[in-house]
C-alpha cells in the first residue's frame, strides 16, 4: 500500500473518531501557529550511488534553522487533541565526499514539507497547567536535487512523497480562557530521498551516480492555541 494512501485512510480514521464522539463530547475546535527550532539530519548518505570513488567520506549531515507551522484541531473534553498540521518548506544543504576525488565533493540540496496527522493526550496538572504526550502520521514531500565538484555538474530532481511520523511531549498553559501556549520537543522522521541520476559526464561516461539520504528532524517548539 503507498504512503499517501496509508496516509488517506488514517485522516479518515481520525475524522471518524471525531465524528462518533462529537454527539457525546461538548469539545471545541481550535487554531494553532508555532515556531520551530529544527536540526535536520541526513542519515545514511553513504548509500549514495557513486561507483569507483573509494572510500565515502561524510560531511555536512545536519542542518539547524528556524520555521513555522500552522493546525487546526479539534479538544475533547476527555484529554484527547487531534489536529492536521502543515509545516512549511525549508531547503537544507548537505556535502559528501570520497577518497579518490578529495576536491569533488557532492552538494545535496534537499527541500522539505509535512501534512501531519497529530494526535495528542493532556494529562492536567492543575486548572492552567498540563503536560502531554503526541504521536503523528502524514505525507512528507521531499525534493532532491544538488551538484558534484562544480554548480555546473548538475544532478537530476527526484520527487518523494514520503510516509512521515512522528513522537513527542510537552507542556502547555493557558493564561486565559481559550488561549493555551504550548512548549514542546518531537522527533520526526521524513523518509528517504534521492536526486536524479548525474546529468554530467563522469568519468565512466555513464548515468550511474545519484545522492541519497534518510531525512530526521529533531525539533523544539513553542507556539499557541486559541479556541473557537
Amino acid at each position: 500500500m503507498s504512503s499517501i494512501k496509508v496516509v488517506s485512510l488514517s485522516l479518515l480514521a481520525l475524522a471518524g473518531m471525531q465524528s462518533a464522539s462529537a454527539f457525546a463530547d461538548d469539545g471545541s475546535y481550535y487554531v494553532a501557529g508555532r515556531v520551530v527550532a529544527a536540526e535536520h539530519k541526513a542519515r545514511e548518505m553513504a548509500d549514495s550511488a557513486r561507483p569507483g570513488i573509494g572510500a565515502f567520506v561524510p560531511g555536512k549531515q545536519d542542518d539547524k534553522f528556524t520555521t513555522g507551522s500552522f493546525a487546526l484541531g479539534y479538544k475533547y473534553n476527555n484529554g484527547w487533541r487531534v489536529e492536521g498540521e502543515y509545516t512549511l518548506p525549508k531547503t537544507d544543504t548537505f556535502t559528501s565526499g570520497s577518497t579518490t576525488f578529495p576536491l569533488s565533493n557532492n552538494v545535496h540540496y534537499i527541500e522539505a514539507q509535512r501534512l501531519m496527522a497529530n494526535v495528542y493526550r493532556d494529562f492536567a496538572i492543575t486548572d492552567q497547567v498540563s503536560l502531554y504526550g503526541s504521536v503523528g502520521i502524514g505525507i512528507a514531500r521531499l525534493k532532491s536535487d544538488g551538484w558534484q565538484g562544480t554548480v555546473a555538474r548538475r544532478y537530476n530532481v527526484g520527487r518523494q512523497d514520503n510516509l512521515s511520523w512522528s513522537l513527542g511531549a510537552g507542556v502547555a498553559y493557558s493564561p486565559i480562557d481559550k488561549l493555551t501556549l504550548d512548549l514542546g520537543y518531537r522527533y520526526v522522521d521524513m523518509g528517504r530521498t534521492e536526486s536524479g541520476w548525474n546529468a554530467f559526464p563522469n568519468a565512466r561516461s555513464l548515468q550511474d551516480e545519484k545522492m541519497s539520504a534518510n531525512l530526521v528532524s529533531s525539533e523544539i517548539y513553542l507556539g499557541g492555541r486559541y479556541a473557537f
